[in-house]
């Protein structure tokens, strides 16, 4: 059972929910059908929008997950510089999380979409990339889930994070349109890499989980991802169990780290990307589509000739502008935007 986190203490702090009460007001709640709360006492620096249906820790206990025990550090949000004003920014995360997203009541048709924002493992853009296309899936009836996956250290204080990011561009690995392997980052942020594929496979565990609960069909889970959260979407289609397979995946700019092999059972996939993308070599995402395509398994590929690297869900009136309406027509294709047939 889910309660929503609405500015909980850390646990062993604050007053505790195991009332008698607490207890009348969760079984009130659940005849109500209100069960996107969760029963995780989360930080109160896990900050969720106001339209948000709910916060979920999507590892037992604490929310930490192994391999993370010894951090000493805690999420951070923060507005930073974008192509078109300021943009949500998400770091530091130690407690890998998912955002509930709901239509609204009566319009959802069972499918859900988990989505993993880029940000080159040491940052979530958490709005272009994340919040505003949940907002969007909404809208097509589709319930979505924006994670905040494990990244990299990066410096507490916002002034030193901002003169970090303006130093980024210096350090990240360029891709001229002739490379064809994907970029290769540092050593921290490859080691965050394997640690965020995790919790994105960690992610559609717990949507699978939760499924009944959230009048969610278990068999239309899928999920997507934008640069470094694209790489984390393509690897849950690479390497997976029977419980973190996505039914369905989009990568769009993706920056993964393989494309084989493909396994037996894998996924459909929507992937985009511009031809002027100079931090992911559009050919690595081309070669990424020819090995579904020779695998045999369903996939689509749109190669924008203008759009820069980044561009999310903004509207820069450019070719890439039209991804999010070739992405509908394709879930609309796959059924996924229709209720399942019984």
């Amino acid at each position: 059972m889910d309660i929503k986190r609405n500015g909980a203490q850390p646990s062993g702090k604050g007053k505790p929910m195991h009332t008698r009460k607490g207890w009348l007001l969760i079984a009130f709640l659940i005849t109500l059908g209100v069960t996107t709360v969760s029963a995780q006492q989360l930080p109160s620096y896990i900050k969720q929008p106001s339209d948000a249906a709910g916060v979920f820790a999507i590892y037992p206990g604490t929310g930490v997950p192994p391999g993370s025990e010894k951090a000493t550090w805690h999420e951070q949000t923060m507005k930073a510089p974008g192509f078109n004003g300021p943009n949500g920014m998400v770091r530091n995360v130690v407690i890998p999380t998912i955002t509930m997203f709901k239509p609204a009541a009566g319009k959802a048709n069972g499918a859900s979409l988990i989505i993993a924002p880029g940000g080159a493992f040491r940052f979530l853009t958490m709005d272009k990339e994340g919040y505003d296309m949940a907002r969007w899936l909404t809208q097509q009836g589709v319930t979505a889930f924006v994670l905040k996956y494990r990244l990299t250290r990066t410096p507490d204080d916002d002034n030193e994070m901002l003169a970090y990011m303006r130093n980024l561009m210096n350090v990240l690995p360029r891709q001229s349109r002739d490379d064809v392997k994907p970029p290769v980052g540092d050593a921290p942020s490859e080691a965050a890499r394997l640690l965020a594929e995790e919790d994105g496979r960690q992610a559609i565990r717990y949507v699978r989980r939760h499924a009944a609960e959230w009048g969610i069909d278990p068999q239309r889970i899928g999920i997507a991802g934008f640069s470094a959260g694209g790489g984390v979407a393509v690897a849950a289609a690479v390497e997976h169990d029977a419980q973190s397979r996505p039914d369905f995946v989009v990568g769009i700019y993706p920056g993964i780290r393989k494309a084989t092999p493909v396994p037996a059972d894998a996924p459909p996939m929507f992937l985009a990307i511009t031809d002027d993308d100079i931090l992911v070599a559009p050919l690595s995402v081309a070669r990424l589509y020819e090995e579904w395509r020779k695998a045999d398994k369903p996939v689509e590929l749109h190669i924008f000739t203008k759009g820069r690297h980044g561009f999310g869900m903004l509207k820069q009136n450019l070719p890439s502008d039209l991804w999010i309406d070739l992405l509908r027509n394709w879930l609309d294709t796959q059924g996924f935007l229709s209720p399942a047939k019984k």
